[in-house]
């Protein structure tokens, strides 16, 4: 079965068919759980609550979309951005809370191979800065370094990607690399190395 395109999805939704939001779900839904997932980190039941809460304001805010300032991903994608910013908020009002069963077996690491408890928090924690330091740039940059650093495309792919010339996308690359080196410091509350 082939999924209708945004465009005819958009005009569904703003003619008030309700088989367009079934439509824009199908078609977006898979998206925008992989883009929540990059925000927030392998957080199942996170992502999921996410995904439901930026499809419920969707629905609540459909009169401010406007096909002439963009394009329905990117309507759907911001009020993602948005929400995935709330989850941080959130959280950032909780105190944080620490899985016990990372120290529980600190006796047994240390006779493997594998990482030590405090190395998998440190990575954990790491990966969360870096998501909300990528939560907290322009959705261009944010999606630049995805792809590039996470997505692994080659200047080249970028470059036809976004129809413009190499030298032109490593400019853009270096701007959103120094955009994320100061989120992230605003993240961490510490200087970051360039």
């Amino acid at each position: 079965m082939e999924l209708p395109s945004e465009h005819t999805i958009a005009r569904g939704l703003l003619a008030g068919q309700a088989s367009a939001w079934e439509s824009m779900y199908d078609t977006l839904a898979p998206r925008i759980w992989q883009s929540v997932a990059r925000r927030v980190g392998p957080h199942q039941h996170e992502v999921a609550d996410i995904v439901q809460e930026t499809f419920l304001a969707a629905a609540g805010s459909l009169r401010t979309f406007d096909p002439s300032r963009g394009t329905l991903w990117g309507w759907l994608s911001g009020i993602a951005r948005r929400q995935a910013a709330l989850y941080f908020r959130r959280r950032q009002t909780r105190p944080p809370s620490f899985e016990t069963s990372l120290f529980d077996a600190e006796s047994a690491q240390l006779e493997t191979s594998e990482p030590l408890p405090a190395d998998l928090l440190s990575a954990a924690e790491t990966a969360q800065s870096v998501r909300e330091a990528l939560s907290m740039l322009p959705l261009d940059y944010e999606e630049l370094l995805v792809a590039r650093y996470l997505d692994e495309l080659s200047l080249d792919e970028l470059a036809a990607r976004d129809a413009t010339s190499t030298t032109a996308l490593q400019s853009k690359l270096a701007r959103a690399r120094r955009a994320l080196r100061s989120a992230l410091a605003r993240v961490t509350g510490e200087r970051v190395l360039p």
